[in-house]
């Protein structure tokens, strides 16, 4: 691990954050702060138009959303998938701006704003002796998610840095709230299995595009999909039961809901393609009842069995 990437994760500020370099940076997280500040009526509102802003002028970001709806739900129409593009837009602009919440406002605020269900699931693995693992979707709400689960039982996950070391801090910072821990997706494969024979909680992200060197090929929404197959492996050599999860934001109540389901069925067998298409199976599961929420900037599909290119960027 790089001596950026320590600080980055490092609890403490580091004391280099602090150089007039970074107060730039910082004046824009001042800025964050006083966002935060208001009512979330006031930030929802403000997120209309800054999502409009993104998918008028992002084109990178929209050509990647559009291409993603079009390989995964190749059913609707243009029209139909552009709704659903545009509003997926909204939303990353609302959880951006409520983000602010999980850096600054108080433990009562935000669990205040914050819901679990399905904790039963865990309880029961927990009394069958299996350890756990949480297979994440992606969505624009993920934080809120290590809120809700952290405040039941404190859990690790990793964490990828980015290139802006200030944001990755206060992310970091964000996300170790109500005892959780984080570690650096570079560890490998022993940091997760440490974590697991610890009998602490993980959580997982399965749905990224690693390339073909760490991954194997799984049906995603009916389209090849490189695919991790790390948490078939981890489950067999950790006895941990993989439970699906997802948080997004439920409009009726105005909170973000954390739903955690039954764990996956006869999971891991032996065979790596077979466990990945079951993971990817659940994910679907989830993303279909709340398509608008998916994180569908990522380049999902990045690595095609072929070599193909599918994204022009």
């Amino acid at each position: 691990m790089s001596a950026n990437s320590k600080a980055t994760v490092s609890a403490e500020l580091p004391a280099e954050f602090l150089h007039p370099r970074y107060w730039g940076t910082w004046a824009g997280v001042g800025l964050y702060w006083l966002v935060s500040r208001l009512p979330m009526r006031s930030r929802h509102a403000m997120a209309a138009p800054l999502g409009k802003l993104a998918w008028k002028y992002n084109h990178k970001r929209r050509g990647i959303v559009l291409k993603n709806l079009a390989l995964c739900f190749p059913a609707l129409s243009a029209a139909q998938r552009e709704a659903l593009a545009k509003k997926h837009f909204f939303i990353m602009a609302r959880s951006l701006l409520d983000l602010g919440q999980v850096w600054f406002a108080s433990d009562r605020k935000l669990l205040g704003m914050s819901r679990l269900e399905g904790w039963e699931h865990v309880e029961q693995a927990r009394e069958a002796g299996k350890n756990i693992i949480f297979n994440v979707a992606h969505s624009a709400a993920l934080d809120f998610g290590a809120v809700a689960v952290g405040n039941r039982e404190p859990s690790v996950g990793p964490y990828n840095a980015s290139k802006n070391p200030i944001a990755d801090w206060l992310i970091a910072r964000g996300r170790r709230r109500f005892g959780n821990t984080v570690f650096e997706r570079t560890d490998g494969m022993m940091a997760y299995t440490r974590t697991l024979k610890w009998g602490k909680t993980l959580y997982t992200l399965s749905d990224e595009d690693h390339g073909p060197d760490v991954s194997v090929f799984a049906p995603f929404f009916g389209e090849p999909k490189a695919t991790l197959p790390m948490i078939g492996r981890l489950a067999r050599l950790t006895n941990a039961a993989v439970l699906p999860l997802m948080t997004w934001f439920d409009e009726s109540s105005q909170c973000y809901v954390t739903r955690i389901y039954p764990p996956i069925a006869d999971f891991p067998v032996k065979d790596a393609v077979e466990n990945a298409t079951r993971m990817n199976q659940s994910l679907e599961m989830m993303i279909s009842a709340v398509p608008e929420e998916y994180m569908w900037t990522l380049r999902l599909f990045k690595t095609r069995p072929d070599g193909g290119r599918v994204y022009d960027y």
